[in-house]
């Protein structure tokens, strides 16, 4: 049957509740009495035993005038079809007829109709067939129709303003001004992701068909204010006709409404809009597209020239267009982030009249599609990281180029245009198209998961994605023949509380107390720091005055000189403002006016630290070298001239690298110890660079760690397919590598960095034809680098690492009690000198029953014993895992006890699946040896353990337990070097004194005024602990500012106490490079 006509409508009667219809023209033929029916409305009232219906029906004649109908002639009656029960004819009269006149369509008439049937239940829907007829029982007009009582007003107002209200407030947030800080910039990009998540769920809600109470049928997809789409509606009904029935698919709209059979719902949006069948809602589509886009770049570019702080005279056109160009990448990926997903739909559907995929239709569709893809493709090449507006929390994403998770937005986008495709392509094909989307929704997951790793389910962006496919997987129940209709009025109402609880619990409340915070925190900013106790302090005069004198210094030689040397890039008054800090710190020994040699001598003191006291004192002229002349040799050597006169010599000395305050080598570093002895550095799956599932095993993470001066690394072992083994994580879906390549790797980089001996902790799952193939190996690559015989058999004591330089140890299980000391491989197996001897040469039945055991001449590794029993006659490497560890020590017993010839290593807890670390310091307090971290992950604990073995090449001596008191005193001058935005947010720096056996000592500095990328602090902090292990005692410091009213860390270091190099001395910040700044302080250590 030809479906002439489709127009929903909503009625808002004043004494009556509203009715959604839906209707269609059924009458089979038309004569010349035939009535057309034009509107169609209904609304009901409650009565005694069921519900008064009333129907207004507006209809014309072809050729005839409709105002001469008699409605004596007229004769209506229903057809009630009631899901799940038998259909009922039911009578109904006319009690109202008018008639008027139409100056375009001229005249029509217009009837209400009165009946009364069924009592209708909250959002039950039903359909009805209305029959016009004459006295004689011709059939003047037929008119069919789906009806669905409205719902309450609270529930509609529900409907259509709770997704307009919390898309508002989350564009509010997220344009909400805050300080340009890292941190803040984070939270920032996590509030901007907030809302183009929140508008992809909407497009969520509406393809899928739910929460929709304002249109005809229950659950119609979400087209209301609240959809962008709704701008290209035209005004009045639209004229549209269905290729549907040809295609195999019952009456088009009232059998495919939304969820009630199943289609997701763009059908409904393209028969209103008539964007499948007029060429014109096309034009409208695209130029649609390119106003909002031009709009947000005109927004986009605007705002950055406001928060920009270049001055206008400085611009020029080659400025002008590299940030137009740079905003154009911004734009497209924010655009390509919002409206990929729908204008992929409407790109791929096409019906046109009797065609499909007509061609005019389909020749745009293709170069829309072109230029999305283009765009998307010259956007991704741009910036790897394009995927931080789609998902919140981007700082989860490793920054790593090499790691391949910058192809999580390739996917993400991927997936949109796909959703698109599907929703617009598979029209009718009903269940396949719900299949492929619920097959994206589940792709979309598991990419969160294997990039972002488990953590991401306790995060909103992880409950958003497991809400959408739990919502989804709900529609099954829509599919034809699944599920009743009583089943489908239940799951419609799931799903539709299901909505609302998302756009509550993970839209609308975050972003309301964001929008209290950020309120809270624009009074913050001036009045008070993290804690609200301490005032922002002011800015120095020195550095108001840089704000004036800032144009003429960058024309000043000088200004040019300075700015060659990376240390003194800052303006020229916060080298004064430094000079002006230290005399007042010294007054004790410098004056005002010329300074004696002596004078000197004692505030070199200071400068250098107590480390160098006796050669400054010998030689005064020490503290001038190559990075500083702070003594001019024209001067005489009994009168300097003051300090406030020296160049700024001083202050590039100050922040040289030379002047660290960490020293480069430990102060007692003895290595003739047994190596029991020692803390070791040690590495967990060291072939993993990222969590321990669905992760790569890589080579570069033995590289990476060996670089770093690691001396314990692990391999595990398994079987290889081809019988050669390999090196993987078991049991956890990573991907693979030879064992040959992992030996090769360690064989050229075990002693890059150190030459200590290198243990191999060997985790083996192998049958034992190919453990024979693994020591066959190292025998073959580490050659005479391998220990395979002790190297005094007489010696009851381990060799101490200075005897092991140069040499690698095994650490494999041993199944049973071996020998005290293992017989030494006969001398064929050991002498290959020749590079083309390969030891499988040899007799395989001449060698020991297990060749690799017998490699474990230092290293036999067993589990830690119950109650710590240790083998008192032969020397282990015990293994525990970190809750083992924990079980173990709970009564403060330590793992360490002099005579026994053991080591002990600790492991992280399998159920750390995103690589995090346990603390280190707690083994270390208990004796361990070897601590094993995931040296992938650079976290506190990490931070701690590089640290611990700072400048030691991997090994550390151990130190009996002596109570000390500790008094530290750290007077924080200057930051420099921090990698913040530019502008001004107010900074504070926070100390931690940390030891394995009392609380942490803290002490901060009160939030001072960031200029640029320098802040002056010149404030005193002191802290004292007394601890009985003072060589296991560290400091770790950190630059951090307000976010979102909660303090958060720019940057960070951490050193050990013992190795502090006391005066003035910079303290790095960041990794080993220090390039995420330098913080100047004069130290001060007293143990007692």
């Amino acid at each position: 049957m030809k479906l002439s006509r489709v127009t929903p409508f909503t009625l808002l009667a004043a004494s009556c509740q509203a009715a959604y219809v839906q209707f269609q023209d059924c009458a089979d033929t038309l004569t010349n009495k035939s009535l057309i029916p034009e509107s169609f409305r209904a609304a009901v009232e409650q009565g005694r035993d069921g519900f008064e219906w009333r129907f207004d029906v507006i209809a014309g004649q072809a050729d005839r005038n409709a105002c001469e109908i008699d409605v004596g002639d007229v004769v209506p009656r229903f057809t009630v079809i009631d899901y799940g029960r038998d259909s009922k004819e039911v009578s109904g009269e006319i009690v109202n007829m008018s008639c008027y006149t139409s100056e375009w369509l001229g005249p029509r008439t217009h009837f209400t109709i009165a009946s009364s049937f069924k009592r209708s239940t909250f959002l039950d829907t039903f359909r009805t067939t209305l029959e016009i007829t004459s006295k004689d029982n011709e059939s003047l007009s037929c008119i069919r129709a789906t009806l669905t009582p409205a719902a309450p007003e609270p529930i509609r107002l529900l409907g259509l303003w709770l997704p307009i209200t919390t898309f508002a407030l989350t564009c509010i947030v997220a344009c909400w001004p805050a300080q340009q800080t890292t941190s803040s910039l984070a939270s920032k990009n996590g509030r901007i992701t907030r809302a183009i998540d929140l508008l992809a769920y909407i497009q969520f809600m509406f393809f899928s068909g739910a929460l929709s109470l304002r249109y005809p049928g229950f659950f119609q997809p979400l087209v209301g204010l609240c959809s962008w789409s709704t701008l290209m509606l035209p005004a009045g009904p639209v004229e549209a006709s269905s290729p549907y029935a040809r295609a195999g698919v019952n009456d088009g709209i009232y059998e495919h409404n939304g969820t009630i059979t199943g289609a997701p719902g763009l059908e409904l949006l393209t028969q209103m809009t008539g964007s499948p069948v007029k060429p014109q809602s096309w034009m409208n589509t695209f130029v649609l597209s390119l106003i909002i886009f031009f709009f947000l770049y005109l927004s986009s570019y605007i705002s950055f020239r406001l928060n920009s702080r270049d001055s206008p005279s400085n611009l020029t056109l080659a400025t002008i267009g590299s940030q137009l160009r740079d905003r154009y990448w911004a734009v497209v990926r924010l655009f390509l982030s919002c409206f990929m997903l729908p204008i992929s739909a409407w790109a791929t559907y096409q019906f046109l009249d009797d065609q499909i995929f007509g061609y005019r239709n389909s020749a745009m569709a293709i170069l829309i599609l072109i230029v999305l893809l283009a765009g998307f493709w010259w956007s991704w090449t741009r910036d790897s990281e394009m995927g931080s507006l789609v998902i919140q929390s981007p700082g989860r994403l490793n920054k790593d180029p090499e790691s391949g998770r910058q192809y999580y937005a390739l996917v993400l986008f991927s997936l949109m245009f796909l959703r698109g495709s599907v929703i617009g392509g598979l029209q009718t094909y009903t269940s396949v198209q719900l299949g492929v989307l619920l097959g994206c929704e589940l792709l979309q997951l598991l990419a969160m998961t294997f990039w972002t790793r488990f953590a991401c389910f306790i995060s909103l962006a992880g409950i958003l994605s497991v809400s959408r496919l739990a919502l989804f997987a709900l529609h099954i129940g829509f599919v034809p023949g699944v599920a009743s209709h009583s089943g489908r009025m239940l799951v419609a109402y799931i799903i539709l509380c299901g909505h609302v609880v998302v756009l509550t619990c993970i839209f609308l409340l975050p972003a309301v107390l964001d929008m209290a915070h950020l309120n809270m925190y624009g009074r913050a900013v001036t009045m008070s720091d993290a804690d609200r106790g301490a005032p922002v302090r002011e800015v120095p005069r020195p550095l108001q005055r840089a704000q004036t004198d800032i144009e003429g210094l960058q024309k000043s030689k000088s200004a040019k000189t300075r700015d060659s040397n990376s240390h003194t890039r800052a303006s020229p008054d916060f080298n004064q403002l430094l000079l002006e800090m230290i005399p007042k710190r010294e007054t004790n020994n410098l004056l005002i006016g010329p300074t004696s040699q002596k004078a000197l001598t004692e505030f070199s003191e200071d400068l250098k630290g107590r480390d160098n006291r006796a050669e400054i004192e010998k030689n005064p002229n020490v503290f001038s070298d190559s990075y500083s002349r702070l003594i001019n040799p024209s001067s005489s050597k009994q009168e300097i001239a003051p300090v406030s006169d020296i160049s700024g010599n001083l202050v590039c000395h100050l922040f040289s690298k030379e002047n660290l305050a960490i020293c480069s080598a430990p102060r007692h570093h003895n290595l003739d110890y047994p190596i029991n002895q020692y803390f070791i550095s040690s590495s967990h799956n060291t072939y993993l660079c990222g969590r321990q599932v669905a992760a790569r095993s890589k080579l570069k993470g033995y590289i990476s760690t060996l670089s770093q001066g690691c001396r314990s690394v692990e391999v595990d072992c398994w079987d290889g397919r081809d019988g050669q083994p390999i090196v993987k994580h078991g049991y956890s879906l990573t991907t693979s590598i030879s064992f040959r390549s992992v030996i090769e790797t360690i064989n050229n980089y075990a002693f890059f960095a150190s030459d200590l001996p290198l243990w191999l902790s060997l985790e083996v799952h192998c049958n034992p034809a190919q453990r024979d193939i693994m020591a066959r190996t190292m025998l073959e690559i580490f050659r005479s680098s391998l220990v395979v015989e002790p190297l005094d058999a007489s010696s009851q004591e381990l060799p101490s690492p200075n005897q092991l330089r140069g040499k690698i140890l095994l650490k494999v299980k041993v199944t049973q009690d071996p020998e005290p000391l293992q017989e030494p491989l006969a001398p064929e197996y050991l002498n290959l000198d020749e590079p083309g001897e390969d030891i499988e040469s040899h007799d395989h039945q001449d060698l020991p029953g297990d060749l690799l055991q017998s490699l474990a001449v230092y290293g036999a590794s067993r589990r830690l014993p119950k109650d710590a029993e240790f083998d008192t006659h032969r020397n282990f490497i015990y293994s525990v895992s970190e809750r083992n560890f924990k079980k173990h020590t709970k009564d403060n017993c330590s793992l360490e006890s002099s005579g026994r010839q053991h080591l002990v290593r600790v492991y992280p807890d399998p159920n750390r699946v995103d690589s995090s670390n346990f603390d280190p310091l707690q083994c270390w307090r208990h004796g361990v040896q070897m601590a094993a971290l995931n040296c992938q992950t650079d976290d506190f604990y990490m931070s701690l353990n590089q640290a611990m073995f700072h400048g030691s090449s991997g090994y550390v001596l151990k130190a009996s337990p002596q109570t000390t008191q500790i008094q530290l005193q750290v007077a924080v001058l200057m930051a420099r070097g921090l990698k913040v935005l530019t502008g001004n947010c107010p900074v504070h720096v926070k100390m931690k004194l940390l030891t394995p056996d009392t609380i942490s000592q803290k002490a901060r500095t009160a939030p001072t005024l960031l200029q640029d990328s320098d802040v002056a602090f010149d404030e005193n902090l002191e802290m004292s602990v007394e601890t009985n292990y003072p060589h296991l005692t560290f400091l770790h410091w950190s630059v951090k500012t307000m976010s979102n009213g909660r303090s958060m860390s720019i940057t960070s270091g951490t050193a050990k106490v013992e190795n502090l190099r006391e005066g003035y001395r910079v303290l790095p910040m960041g990794d080993a490079s220090n390039n995420e700044g330098r913080l100047l302080c004069k130290i001060s250590v007293k143990s007692t």
